[in-house]
């Protein structure tokens, strides 16, 4: 498949002539004019996969590095190559810096050119082959407080870990209030910011060293000590966890904050699946509506947004097909209204497949969990016998020895 490449800056003739060379080759597809700074954003937004975008230097120097940074912050899936007629050093220190990989000096070297644009598509196709056979990230969010996403994401880490024997590890993103380990009554002795410290040595041991551990098998990766520090944790640091935390595990449940901001927008861009939590009431509903809209103005598949309906009650004036009208998806998934047990739960810091397994709010969890693990695939069975002849992973994760039983299901179509 061809990598698209969007040529940024103002029209003039060596980029025109650099677009129609690129587009002669099998493995590049430019598009199909040179964009400015009105459209530039819109023009990556609309593409999936990973993406070349070649910013011309030569003139507005600053804003143009001032619109690939954003670029580059929002759509991660972009690689970035600077251009300009002049080889002067700070410029192209400048362009580094804003997250260029390559630099073309005008008039083009054709050769040259080439070279650098078949480099970026090495590292493209080598993060392609490392992505086989890696975990899933799923993503538990909603834009409105109090709906229950902590709830549902340690529930069904819990669940995923417990009754499915699944490798999870559930990430803690509310990293100035979070509150997973409250919910499960874990004490950590690290966080996310000892990882963040020590991101060049990032490898399996350092990793599970990090973790908190759960009696269900369940590892934890807990926000910082003090809400201060959050500011700490950038979206480049996050998009490198994640990165390591899926070659260990086969789910990466994570808790994200309730505003999009740069931390949200990476574990969303990386999630494999977001389970999107709302309620059935109005206020609720227009938050979700107005959080989906933005999702695909940013590119999220809709494939991607699984709808869950928390505190689920069957109700004559808002029902299952209204709310699918006015959010416009299907609900993936509902959780029955069960107050005193959910809030007991979390007062015990309990898991309410533990402290209420004949609940139907824990049938509910179990249920969610059997219907990901079915859709989403694992490669667990796999694991399963290599451990049995290493014993490798099960040293580092011990306690997966859980018998999975048959949930009943409580999917609506």
């Amino acid at each position: 498949m061809k990598i698209p490449v969007v040529l940024i800056g103002h029209d003039n003739l060596s980029l025109v002539s650099l677009r129609q060379q690129i587009d002669k080759e099998n493995d590049f597809s430019a598009a199909d004019k040179i964009r400015g700074f009105d459209d530039a954003i819109e023009s990556v937004r609309t593409k999936t996969g990973p993406v070349i975008a070649i910013f011309d230097l030569s003139r507005d120097v600053g804003r143009m590095l001032g619109l690939a940074q954003e670029i580059k912050m929002k759509f991660p899936n972009v690689h970035l190559v600077a251009t300009s007629g002049t080889s002067d050093t700070e410029i192209i220190l400048q362009a580094m810096r804003s997250g260029a990989e390559e630099f073309f000096s005008q008039p083009f070297n054709w050769p040259n050119v080439l070279q650098s644009l078949e480099r970026i598509r090495g590292k493209i196709n080598l993060q392609s082959a490392k992505n086989i056979g890696r975990g899933r990230i799923i993503t538990v969010f909603s834009n409105k407080g109090g709906v229950g996403t902590t709830t549902v994401a340690t529930n069904l880490a819990v669940a995923l870990a417990a009754e499915h024997r699944q490798l999870v590890c559930l990430v803690d993103l509310v990293l100035q209030f979070g509150s997973v380990t409250s919910f499960l009554n874990l004490e950590a002795s690290y966080t996310i910011l000892d990882l963040v410290k020590n991101l060049k040595h990032l490898d399996p041991m350092l990793v599970e060293g990090s973790l908190a551990r759960h009696a269900s098998g369940l590892r934890v990766l807990a926000e910082p000590f003090h809400a201060e520090d959050a500011s700490a944790v950038k979206h480049a640091d996050v998009d490198e966890i994640l990165n390591a935390l899926i070659q260990s595990f086969d789910f990466v449940i994570v808790d994200a904050p309730k505003d999009f901001d740069d931390i949200a927008a990476v574990a969303v861009e990386k999630s494999h699946q977001i389970l999107f939590v709302t309620e059935m009431d109005i206020p609720s509903l227009k938050n979700s509506r107005r959080a989906i809209d933005l999702f695909q103005r940013v590119g999220v598949p809709q494939t991607n947004i699984r709808l869950v309906l928390n505190r689920y009650i069957k109700s004559k004036i808002i029902d299952v097909g209204s709310v699918e009208r006015a959010l416009g998806t299907k609900v993936f998934w509902t959780l029955p209204n069960d107050y005193p047990t959910a809030v007991s739960a979390i007062n015990q810091g309990i898991p309410i497949v533990d402290g209420a397994p004949k609940s139907d709010l824990a049938r509910g969890y179990r249920g969610l969990a059997e219907r990901l693990v079915n859709m989403m695939g694992s490669s667990s069975q796999a694991k399963a016998q290599e451990e049995e002849k290493s014993g490798v992973l099960r040293k580092w994760l011990p306690g997966l020895t859980r018998k999975a039983p048959t949930a009943k299901k409580r999917e609506v179509s």
